[in-house]
């Protein structure tokens, strides 16, 4: 869809950006910020077994227009569309989850995410990883420390690959990997497929959600929500009934829920003694 042109004023309306539409790092930085607010990381779809489309029509159409999010695929391809229309370089990168994995695995690339060079440095500026996507853009040129609105991150070399990390209280914690290596929206074409098809996929098995507001992190993994403050203080409740979680998925978390059987049959499952876990 080589003629696709972003709707970038209903684009800015959804997520309540109104300054200037230059490629400017203050631009960038409020961006990212504000997508993360506005739009939810879910799968919704993956979860109900309804098929995950990735065209940028059908992403504008889910995100911008019906009320819902998704996961990086849609929410990062949609968010390159975006910088490049307001004159970024925006370049997609595959990226290699190593979020709650043993330090000694070695997972498939799988994760979209985005290098945007503003004035000639180059930073990691990712809207969808879930519950520890960066709100901030991310220099790459440096090992060291650097504060978000929520938490802190460094990139580190290793090897031939950038390694992205969070600071959870005294601790580093490894999220991801990625190299310089350009990729295009038909890369990630099978790579989707699988995320949203496979019954072994987290996206398949598990309800995942989550949105940062002003001044914490809300994640729900299936009937489990938590709120992390920036203090390090992690609250957790688990949702009693359906009716408790449609109610969490709109309020909370800002989704337009559509009516369609098998989201409802879906979220009903989490209820029932032999549903998913």
């Amino acid at each position: 869809m080589t003629d696709f042109k972003v709707d970038l004023d209903a684009y800015f309306a959804r997520i309540g950006f109104d300054g200037p539409r230059t490629p400017a790092l203050d631009v960038l930085t409020r961006i990212i910020l504000l997508h993360q607010r506005a739009i939810t990381f879910e799968n919704l779809n993956s979860f109900a077994g309804l098929p995950v489309v990735i065209d940028p029509a059908t992403i504008e159409n889910k995100i911008i227009h019906d009320g819902r999010g998704g996961y990086c695929h849609e929410q990062n391809q949609y968010l390159r569309l975006v910088l490049k229309a307001l004159g970024f370089d925006a370049r997609l990168r595959m990226a290699r989850v190593r979020w709650m994995q043993p330090p000694e695995a070695m997972p498939q690339r799988g994760h979209m995410t985005l290098n945007v060079a503003v004035k000639g440095i180059w930073y990691l500026s990712d809207v969808a990883f879930g519950a520890m996507t960066p709100t901030a853009p991310l220099r790459l040129d440096t090992p060291e420390e650097q504060a978000t609105p929520h938490q802190t991150y460094r990139v580190v070399p290793i090897g031939d690959a950038l390694h992205l990390e969070v600071k959870l209280g005294d601790n580093w914690r490894p999220v991801y990997s990625f190299d310089s290596v350009d990729y295009y929206p038909v890369d990630f074409e099978a790579a989707n497929w699988q995320v949203s098809t496979y019954p072994a996929s987290e996206f398949v098995r598990n309800l995942v959600v989550a949105r940062p507001t002003a001044d914490r992190r809300q994640i729900l993994n299936n009937t489990l929500l938590s709120i992390r403050h920036p203090d390090g203080a992690v609250e957790k409740q688990t949702l009693s009934n359906v009716v408790e979680l449609r109610s969490t998925l709109t309020t909370m978390f800002g989704i337009r829920l559509p009516a369609d059987i098998k989201i409802d049959h879906a979220l009903e499952g989490l209820f029932q003694t032999e549903g998913r876990s």
